[in-house]
Parts: C-alpha cells; sequence; structure tokens
C-alpha cells in the first residue's frame, strides 16, 4: 500500500510538471486592476515578454536550453533567469546567461536610414534581425523594430483603417506562428474601454466585462471577463457589497484551460501561479 501511495504520488508530480511544461504562454495578470499587464511567449529556449498595454516586446530570455525555458515560464521569479542584460534597438533588453562574442549593424546607408548603426545584429550564434526604412515600414511605424531573433519571425499589424481606429497599427502581430489580435473600435469596446485590448493570442481569446445598463457590471466595467476558459469573478453591485466597499473588487477564479499559465497578484512583487 505505501509503495502504491508513492507511485500515485509520483505521477501526479509528474503529470503535473508535464502540465506546466506543455504551456507555451504565460498572462501576468493584475486582478486589482482587472488587466493584463505582460504576455510570455515560449519558442523552445527562448521567452519572449510583451507589454499588453505597449502592445510590443520589452524583455527577451534566452536560455541554455529547453527545459530551463520551460521552468521560467512556469514561475517567472524563479532564480533560473538568465543574468546578462544586454539592450537591443529601441530599447528593448535581451538577457542571457553568457556569450563570448557580439556583432553591431555597421555605418551602412540601409542601417543609417533605419537608424540601427551601432545596434546589436549578433550574440555568438543567435542572429538579430530589425526592419529597414523600405516599402510601407514607415507608414506602419515599425522601422528598425525587431524584425527576426533567432531565426524566429516577428510580424507587426499593418496600417489598415480598422488598425488605425483601434491604435494597433505597427503592434505585435506574431511572435513565431503564434497570433495576437486586438478589440476593434465598436460600441460596446468604447463604452467598456477596451479599445484596442488583446482580444486573441493563439487560439486563446480574451473578453472583457461589457457596460451593461441598470449598473450590473458596476465597478468591474472593462476588467477581464475571461482569458480562455478561466473566468474572472468580482464582486457584484449589491447592497452588502456597496456597503462595504467591495463592489467591483475581484472576487475568484475558476474554470479549466492547459493551454497557459496565469501569474496572479493583488501585489505585483508577490505572484501566484493558477494553471487551469
Amino acid at each position: 500500500m505505501k509503495y502504491l501511495k508513492n507511485l500515485l504520488f509520483l505521477y501526479f508530480i509528474t503529470c503535473f510538471q508535464s502540465s506546466i511544461y506543455s504551456q507555451n504562454i504565460g498572462f501576468e495578470v493584475d486582478n486589482n486592476k482587472g488587466t493584463i499587464e505582460n504576455i510570455f511567449i515560449k519558442n523552445n529556449k527562448i521567452i519572449f515578454e510583451i507589454s499588453s498595454t505597449k502592445r510590443d516586446i520589452k524583455n527577451i530570455y534566452v536560455f541554455s536550453n529547453q527545459s530551463t525555458a520551460d521552468r521560467f515560464l512556469s514561475n517567472t521569479i524563479c532564480d533560473c533567469n538568465p543574468r546578462k542584460k544586454m539592450e537591443l534597438h529601441k530599447g528593448v533588453n535581451l538577457y542571457i546567461d553568457a556569450y563570448t562574442n557580439v556583432d553591431y549593424a555597421k555605418n551602412y546607408s540601409d542601417n543609417s536610414r533605419a537608424e540601427i548603426v551601432g545596434s546589436i545584429i549578433k550574440i555568438d550564434d543567435i542572429k538579430i534581425e530589425y526592419f529597414k526604412r523600405v516599402g510601407h515600414n514607415s507608414a506602419i511605424g515599425i522601422v528598425g523594430k525587431l524584425k527576426s531573433v533567432n531565426g524566429i519571425p516577428i510580424s507587426y499589424h499593418l496600417n489598415y483603417s480598422e488598425n488605425q481606429r483601434a491604435g494597433y497599427t505597427g503592434k505585435i502581430e506574431k511572435i513565431g506562428n503564434i497570433s495576437f489580435k486586438y478589440h476593434n473600435r465598436h460600441s460596446n469596446s468604447i463604452s467598456a474601454n477596451y479599445v484596442g485590448k488583446i482580444k486573441e493570442i493563439g487560439s486563446v481569446k480574451i473578453n472583457y466585462n461589457e457596460n451593461y445598463s441598470a449598473n450590473v457590471n458596476k465597478g468591474f466595467v472593462g476588467k477581464i471577463k475571461n482569458i480562455g476558459n478561466v473566468k474572472f469573478n468580482y464582486f457584484k453591485n449589491t447592497y452588502n457589497n456597496n456597503a462595504s466597499g467591495i463592489t467591483g473588487k475581484f472576487q475568484s477564479m475558476n474554470g479549466n484551460d492547459s493551454r497557459f499559465i496565469i501569474y496572479w497578484s493583488f501585489n505585483m512583487n508577490q505572484k501566484n501561479i493558477f494553471i487551469g
């Protein structure tokens, strides 16, 4: 019986780790605000951190192997993060454990027009490409932005009229094979203030609480309603909740979704992990 218990415990741990390490997407959520703060995308041994508000890459983490990248995605405040910081063009930071060679963009005419002269273009065997000043890149606003990292392609939303109205022209459209879609401008998104906010990442859909009449969603209009199958619950507009001053405050999360990890907190200095 003791052997059986140990075997079941080992099976649980193995399945739990397998569930965590099968994820490629992480959401950092501020439950007080009901907002997605940052998004993490794993591609083999590289993790991209995207600011949800700016909708641009802010940090890139390069690990020595994929298993360490998996550990980091499962807990972004673990002690496995790369220590050496290098600044790429437009203020994007790249973190790596060790390197021996670095190369920079030379003073060629196309680099000069893209204003990337002196920017890092290679770290050991990791090649970094930027968008040049050609075609519609200037109109889109992506000149000098990252085009690829270690062969992982990065693309941005074009300047279509609906993209411009919602303010996401030139914002992240795709990293590798993971796509980013944003909420367009319409009466509901304007009323609940989620115009241009993230709508889908890959197959994961994100919705926000609507501004219904009669103050049904009082206090949490525009806050995250769900990420995939994980639902966010807030204290509703009732007499007791109003009297207690808790209407609209975060109450709980529930639901299951194995496609991603959520890092959540009431204080962004202390993170908790929710695995659907």
